[in-house]
């Protein structure tokens, strides 16, 4: 019985101290990591909060660096764009120099010479990028070459390319300035040389009567289109309406020729237009044009965006006509800087409001990143004073009993001794 009773106070003593040990050893854990929640079977609830808490934290500051890209990104536009303004101060200055009528027309060739120089740096900050992105989003230009195709299919196929490019708003071109074609030239460099393309003019509707029917020239006037030309050829009175922009290839262009050449196609890239039948597969393509959209910055982590401004300026292409030659070419020139120069003004207070708008967008996730931050904290983080006191009580308890489990040992020894003596 005695041996019995030994036995079992034996058993149960060495599994107390097997439970107090791994109690000490989870306080020694917690205090060396300083985290509280390790496994499932410290706290499942609390072991899942904290997984989510850390995945949104991970997203947070994702979401947070792409907004502090976004901003350097917008102090970059803001920097090229003072550079700009500063250009165009120094050639409005020689503008008014040139305008000196005690100056020589050599002085005045002079002062062009870094005129056109100033000119050229402008267009080489127009094209500058920003870790692979165009520092300012201008309207791009490309040929599109499809094989044949009737003007019908190319407008179908420049639709189904729009629906799947949210950067861009694609379109057949719609050429409604010099200035416009100079670009396209400048992109394009004679890139589709003798080479006819569909441009998106037509007068389907409405028989000589020719609109711009892509593009935002094509939603004006309820939806109808920019009209540019009215009848046919100027021999036969055609003219453009309110000045409008026409490249026709021949004075008797648009012809008509049929009775059924409702299409406007351009017979090159930097070339003339004609008229030709909707259905006709002459051409090989089409001159496509893409207007920047808003840039999308995303600002939450659940994926939302809003929309940033696009940024672009005013400037002078090497085949504008632009020079201070003259005192009446330079009075143009100062004319026309000024009003460059403006619109470089106004870009930079857009640029200026895009940076307050991020920067704002930047503080208040820097807020919930803290917030996060804390709450994680309180989940994970042990409390150093409550474990330190637990470690301590089970120290104790180890102790004691490891203590009784030798007194104990000691007795049953002693106990059996004397039994064997007394037998």
């Amino acid at each position: 019985m005695i041996v019995s009773d030994a036995h079992n106070f034996a058993s149960r003593l060495s599994r107390d101290m097997d439970q107090i040990q791994r109690e000490r050893q989870m306080h020694i854990d917690k205090l060396s990591s300083g985290v509280k929640v390790e496994k499932s079977t410290d706290d499942a609830g609390a072991l899942v909060a904290k997984i989510k808490h850390r995945s949104e934290l991970k997203r947070l500051r994702g979401v947070t660096l792409g907004l502090q890209n976004a901003l350097s990104y917008t102090q970059v536009q803001t920097g090229a764009l003072s550079n700009v303004n500063r250009i165009y101060e120094r050639m409005s200055q020689l503008a008014s120099m040139a305008l000196d009528v005690t100056k020589s027309d050599a002085d005045r060739e002079n002062y062009n010479k870094e005129f056109q120089e100033l000119r050229e740096h402008v267009l080489q900050i127009d094209i500058e990028q920003f870790n692979g992105q165009d520092l300012f989003r201008n309207t791009k230009y490309a040929v599109i070459n499809t094989g044949n195709i009737s003007w019908v299919d190319a407008r179908a196929h420049a639709a189904a390319t729009n629906s799947s490019d949210p950067e861009f708003n694609h379109y057949m071109a719609t050429i409604t300035s010099s200035d416009e074609q100079d670009e396209i030239d400048r992109q394009l460099r004679g890139a589709a040389t003798n080479i006819a393309l569909w441009l998106g003019g037509s007068d389907q509707t409405s028989e000589g009567d020719w609109r711009w029917v892509e593009g935002p020239e094509g939603l004006e006037n309820g939806g109808i289109g920019r009209q540019f030309w009215q009848g046919k050829g100027i021999g036969s009175a055609g003219y453009a309406p309110n000045g409008a922009y026409e490249n026709w290839n021949d004075p008797n262009e648009p012809n008509d020729s049929g009775g059924n050449e409702d299409a406007l196609q351009i017979l090159s890239t930097d070339g003339e237009w004609n008229d030709l039948r909707l259905t006709s597969t002459v051409p090989t393509g089409y001159l496509r044009e893409s207007d920047p959209n808003n840039l999308q910055v995303n600002n939450d982590v659940s994926g939302s965006f809003f929309e940033m401004s696009k940024i672009s300026f005013k400037r002078f292409l090497p085949s504008t006509t632009i020079d201070l030659t003259s005192l009446s070419n330079a009075k143009d020139a100062l004319t026309r800087v000024l009003t460059a120069q403006e619109d470089v003004i106004d870009k930079i207070a857009l640029t200026g409001a895009n940076e307050s708008r991020l920067k704002s967008e930047i503080s208040g996730l820097e807020r919930h990143l803290t917030n996060q931050e804390q709450a994680l904290s309180r989940i994970e983080d042990v409390d150093m004073a409550i474990t330190a006191s637990r470690l301590a009580r089970t120290e104790i308890k180890m102790q004691s009993t490891t203590a009784i489990f030798a007194q104990a040992n000691k007795l049953f020894n002693q106990r059996n001794y004397v039994d064997e003596l007394l037998s």
